[in-house]
């Protein structure tokens, strides 16, 4: 069974097919060119989706939002190495 068989019409993670992924190519292509349309002369790609905000850039594009693009960092602190101690 490959990724592609596992894969809806639904589901909000793209397929994974080596070598060239392209799903995944398609959708940079898509920001990529929305960006090239709407962005100002020399302003950067996140710069430009802190100007535009998130729900418009998720409209620009055509993407789904889901409720898995949403991180409160509510409790990240847990995750997170908080040692002071250098680790190898």
């Amino acid at each position: 069974m490959t990724c592609t068989t596992l894969f809806q019409a639904g589901d909000s993670v793209p397929p994974n097919n080596p070598p060239r992924w392209p799903e995944v190519v398609e959708a940079i292509v898509k920001i990529v060119d929305v960006y090239a349309k709407h962005a100002r002369k020399y302003e950067r790609v996140g710069e430009w989706i802190e100007r535009i905000g998130w729900p418009r850039f998720f409209q620009l594009t055509g993407f789904e939002f889901t409720r898995y693009h949403i991180d409160d960092f509510k409790h990240a602190a847990l995750t997170y190495a908080r040692s002071a101690h250098v680790r190898y």
